[in-house]
C-alpha cells in the first residue's frame, strides 16, 4: 500500500490538489483494516463456539422444529460472517498489484459494503434470529399457558429488535465518524484520476 499511495501522492502533488491529507487517508485505512481484522477473528471464534453450544444444549433430536430453528440460526450467523469477510479491505501489502484507480475503487466498494451490511443486512439478520428463536420457544414453552407463551414470544422479539436497532444505529454513527471521511477522500481521488 505504501508504494501505491506514494504514486497517488505524487499524482496529487503534480496536480496541486488542495485540502487532501494523504497521510491521514493511509492512517485511516490502516486503522480500518486493523479493526476489521479483529472483527473477523472474533467472528471466526464466536460463531462456531455459539453453534456448538446451541447444538449441545438444545434438544434438537426431539423436535424437527428445534432442529430447523438451529439450522436457521447457523445459516444466519454464517451469512453474517461471510458478509464481514467479503467486505474486508484489501491489505496494504496487496495494493502494489492494483492500478491506482482499481485499488481506490476496490477500497471504496468495500467501505460502502460495510455501510450496507450495517444499515440493511443486519435488520434481516435480526428478523432471522427472532423467527428462529421463536420457533424453538414455541416448542420448548408448549407446557406453559398461552398467555405466558405469547408474552415470552413478544418480549423476546421486541428485545431482539430493540438491541439490534440500538447496536446498528451505534455502528452507523461510528461509521459516519470513521469511514465516511475516508470514503469522501477516496471519491475525490477517483474523480481526479478520471480527469
Amino acid at each position: 500500500m505504501e508504494t501505491n499511495f506514494n504514486d497517488i501522492q505524487q499524482l496529487w502533488q503534480s496536480q496541486k490538489a488542495s485540502n487532501f491529507d494523504i497521510q491521514g487517508l493511509i492512517s485511516g485505512l490502516k486503522k480500518t483494516e486493523e479493526k476489521q481484522r479483529k472483527e473477523r477473528i472474533a467472528i471466526a471464534i464466536i460463531t462456531p463456539s455459539t453453534l456448538v453450544f446451541l447444538f449441545a444444549v438444545m434438544p434438537w433430536g426431539e423436535s424437527k422444529a428445534i432442529l430447523f430453528s438451529l439450522l436457521v440460526i447457523a445459516a444466519a450467523m454464517l451469512w453474517v460472517g461471510w458478509l464481514s469477510f467479503s467486505s474486508a479491505l484489501k491489505p496494504s501489502d496487496d495494493s502494489a498489484s492494483y492500478s491506482n484507480k482499481a485499488y481506490i475503487e476496490t477500497q471504496l466498494t468495500k467501505l460502502k459494503q460495510r455501510y450496507k451490511i450495517a444499515g440493511t443486512y443486519m435488520y434481516f439478520y435480526a428478523f432471522l434470529l427472532a423467527a428462529a428463536i421463536n420457533v424453538a420457544y414455541f416448542v420448548l414453552l408448549e407446557p406453559l399457558s398461552a398467555t405466558i407463551r405469547i408474552s415470552a414470544h413478544l418480549g423476546l422479539t421486541v428485545m431482539i429488535f430493540v438491541v439490534m436497532h440500538i447496536s446498528i444505529r451505534r455502528r452507523i454513527k461510528k461509521y459516519d465518524q470513521t469511514l465516511k471521511p475516508i470514503m469522501e477522500q477516496l471519491e475525490k481521488m477517483l474523480l481526479e484520476i478520471k480527469k
